[in-house]
């Protein structure tokens, strides 16, 4: 079990590699969306934006962290917005990958839908 971990770890950092590779990767929603969701799942957020060009990473977090089960339109009054910086983005984003098994049934599914190699090789190709 854990080889398996292991290799699961292994081929998201390849991805996160991958996905680091462009200038611009908000230019390529499938790159995008492979970082935000990661970033997603790390800080347990609402929602992420990554701009690129400042190096920071916007978080949208509720205020009570408590899970009640009543998600609705009135809890938007409670999300807070955290900026955080990095001077490298792969960096940060291999310090996201945790260990567990909630963490890498999630890192399976995030493999699923953008570990295709030549999907993101594509891209990189294409904008180079």
């Amino acid at each position: 079990m854990k080889s398996q971990e292991y290799h699961v770890r292994e081929e998201m950092r390849n991805v996160i590699a991958r996905s680091c590779v462009l200038s611009h990767p908000q230019e390529h929603h499938l790159l995008y969306n492979f970082q935000k969701e990661l970033l997603r799942f790390f800080f347990r957020s609402v929602d992420v934006t990554i701009n690129y060009k400042a190096s920071t990473i916007t978080l949208w977090n509720s205020e009570n962290p408590k899970k009640t089960g009543e998600d609705n339109l009135y809890s938007l009054n409670n999300i807070v917005s955290v900026t955080i910086s990095y001077t490298n983005l792969e960096e940060t984003l291999r310090g996201c990958l945790e260990e567990g098994n909630e963490a890498i049934n999630f890192y399976r599914r995030l493999l699923l839908q953008y570990g295709n190699p030549s999907h993101l090789d594509m891209l990189t190709a294409v904008s180079a």
